[in-house]
C-alpha cells in the first residue's frame, strides 16, 4: 500500500513539475488580474471620460481632468461609460489628478436638499462620503489631498486624504424627476472644484489618453475595453499605474505574488522576458477571468475566441462557478443579492473586482445599499417574456431615510430603451398604493393599462436585472433584518 502511495505521489510530483511553471503563472495571474481590475478600470474610464472625443460629443461627465462636469438630465440607454448608473440623482463628476497638489471642493448651503460627493480611489475604495449625511447641509469647503503632500490649508477647510493620486469624484444631487431639473442646475452651478494654488479657477489638465495622442474609443463600453486587453498590455499598464497609485500596506502578500510575475510598481513589465510556460499561464489566466466575468455579466467581455460548442459549455461551467462565487461573496435572500461592505473592501479582491464589473463606484452601505436580482421567486431568470409584480406590505416598504428606487437594467448593466423613457421608479413618483397601504410595482414589456401605468417599470423583451436602491438605509437594512420581497411571476405574454 505504501508503495502505491509512493508511486502515486511520484506521478503527482512529476505532473506538477511538468506543468508547474504554467500552472503557477496561471494561479498567480488570476489573483493578479482580479487584484488590478479596479485600477485598470479607473484608468480606462478616465481616458474615455476626459478624452477630446467625449467632450466633442458632449458626453455626460466628460471634462478635462480636475474639472467638474455636471449631468443636466438623467442618463439614458445610450450611456455606457459607467456600469449601473442611477436615474435618481443628477451626477456631478470629476477625475482628479492629485499629484500636483490638493484640489478644493466647495459645496453651497443645500437648503434641505440631499447631496453625496463620494470620492473613490484608484482601487475603487470609497474613502470619503462628503455631503449632507456626514457634514450637514451648510456651506463647506473640502481639500482633497494626494499621498505624500505635507503643505498647509486655509482655515475652515476640511482635509480629506486620498490613498492614491488618481481619484474619482462622483457627486449625486437628489432630483425629483425632470420637473426638478432647473432647481438642481442652480445648485450644481454653485459647486466649485479648483486647485489649492488658484482657488478661483479650474486647472487644465490632460488625461493620460491625451498624452499618448491616440484616438479614444468612446463607443465601446469601458468594461468591454478592459476585457479586450491581453496579458502583456493588461499587466504592463497595471505596473505603471501602481507607481502613482501605490498598493495599500495590507496588500504586501499580493505584492509578493505580483513580484513573482515581474509585475512591480513603476517598472516596465517585460512579457517577452517570461518563459513560454509563464506566458501561456498568464494568457490562460486572462481568458479564465474574462469567461467567469462573462458568465456573470453576459456580453461584457467581447469575443472569447470560442467555437459554437465551447461557448455553451463554458457558460454552463462558469455559471456554476458564478453561483458559488455569489454564495461566497454576496448575501442572497429572496433572490436578491445584497452586500453591506461595499466601497471598503480591504483585501477582499474578488469582491472588489466583481463589484467593479457590475457597479463601478459603489457607495459605502451607510450612504446607499443596492440589492440586485436576476431571478424571480422560483429562481427562474427574469425575462421580458413574462410579467412580474414586486409587492411591498405597508410595514415592509423600503426603509430609507433619504429615498429609494427600483431600476431596470439589461444583462450588461445598462439602461434599456422603452416607450415611456422610464428607467427607474421610486418613492418620488406618484405611484398608486393599495387600500391597505401596500405597494405593487408592475414589471413587464407591455403597458398594464392607463389606470396602472403609474406603477409600471418597463422591461425589455429578453433577460434583465433589477436593482433596488436605498439611500441612507435605516438600521434594519444595515443590520440585515430587512430583505426585499421576492419578485413574483404573474403571467407569460
Amino acid at each position: 500500500m505504501r508503495n502505491k502511495f509512493a508511486i502515486a505521489a511520484a506521478i503527482a510530483v512529476a505532473i506538477v513539475a511538468w506543468k508547474g511553471p504554467q500552472w503557477l503563472a496561471f494561479e498567480r495571474g488570476v489573483k493578479a488580474y482580479l487584484y488590478g481590475y479596479p485600477l485598470i478600470t479607473a484608468d480606462v474610464s478616465e481616458r474615455v471620460m476626459t478624452s477630446p472625443e467625449a467632450q466633442a460629443a458632449h458626453r455626460m461627465g466628460s471634462a478635462l481632468v480636475n474639472h467638474l462636469a455636471h449631468g443636466r438630465t438623467f442618463p439614458d440607454h445610450r450611456f455606457t461609460d459607467v456600469v449601473a448608473p442611477n436615474a435618481d440623482t443628477l451626477y456631478s463628476i470629476a477625475w482628479l489628478d492629485l499629484s500636483k497638489g490638493p484640489m478644493l471642493l466647495r459645496l453651497p448651503d443645500m437648503h434641505g436638499r440631499w447631496v453625496l460627493m463620494e470620492v473613490v480611489d484608484a482601487w475603487s475604495n470609497a474613502f470619503a462620503s462628503l455631503g449632507t449625511r456626514n457634514y450637514g447641509g451648510a456651506e463647506r469647503t473640502y481639500a482633497l489631498v494626494g499621498p505624500g503632500w505635507s503643505g498647509s490649508l486655509p482655515a475652515g477647510v476640511t482635509r480629506v486624504d486620498s490613498p492614491t493620486n488618481i481619484a474619482w469624484l462622483i457627486g449625486r444631487t437628489y432630483t425629483a424627476g425632470a420637473a426638478d431639473y432647473d432647481a438642481v442646475h442652480q445648485v450644481q452651478d454653485q459647486y466649485l472644484l479648483a486647485p489649492l494654488t488658484e482657488p478661483g479657477k479650474g486647472e487644465d489638465t490632460v488625461s493620460s489618453g491625451q498624452v499618448e495622442d491616440k484616438p479614444v474609443d468612446i463607443k465601446t463600453p469601458v468594461v468591454s475595453q478592459v476585457a479586450a486587453l491581453g496579458a502583456s498590455e493588461y499587466f504592463g499598464r497595471m505596473a505603471q499605474l501602481m507607481k502613482d497609485n501605490p498598493p495599500a500596506a495590507a496588500d504586501a502578500p499580493m505584492r509578493a505574488n505580483l513580484a513573482a510575475l515581474s509585475i512591480e510598481p513603476g517598472k516596465a513589465f517585460r512579457f517577452d522576458a517570461l518563459s513560454a510556460s509563464q506566458q501561456r499561464g498568464l494568457e490562460d489566466a486572462v481568458w479564465f477571468v474574462r469567461a467567469m466575468f462573462d458568465a456573470r455579466a453576459p456580453g461584457t467581455q467581447g469575443d472569447l475566441a470560442m467555437g459554437p460548442l465551447m461557448g455553451p459549455i463554458t457558460h454552463a461551467a462558469f455559471g456554476g462557478v458564478t453561483k458559488l462565487m455569489n454564495k461566497m461573496l454576496l448575501n442572497v435572500r429572496n433572490g436578491w443579492m445584497e452586500q453591506l461592505n461595499l466601497g471598503a473592501y480591504g483585501t477582499n479582491y474578488p469582491l472588489r473586482a466583481i463589484v467593479t464589473l457590475l457597479g463601478y463606484g459603489a457607495n459605502v452601505a451607510a450612504d446607499a445599499v443596492y440589492p440586485m436580482t436576476t431571478v424571480d421567486a422560483d429562481g427562474q431568470k427574469l425575462d421580458g417574456a413574462n410579467r412580474y409584480r414586486l409587492h411591498f406590505d405597508k410595514a415592509q416598504l423600503p426603509p430609507a431615510k433619504a429615498f429609494w428606487s427600483l431600476t431596470m437594467y439589461n444583462e450588461k448593466g445598462f439602461f434599456i430603451a422603452n416607450p415611456i423613457g422610464r428607467y427607474a421608479i421610486g418613492d418620488r413618483d406618484p405611484m398608486q398604493y393599495n387600500e391597505d397601504g401596500s405597494l405593487d410595482i408592475l414589471v413587464q414589456t407591455d403597458s398594464p393599462g392607463v389606470e396602472h401605468e403609474a406603477n409600471w417599470l418597463p422591461a425589455p423583451s429578453g433577460p434583465f436585472k433589477l436593482a433596488l436602491r436605498l439611500y441612507e438605509p435605516k438600521p434594519e437594512v444595515l443590520n440585515g433584518n430587512w430583505v426585499p420581497s421576492a419578485v413574483q411571476r404573474t403571467a407569460a405574454h
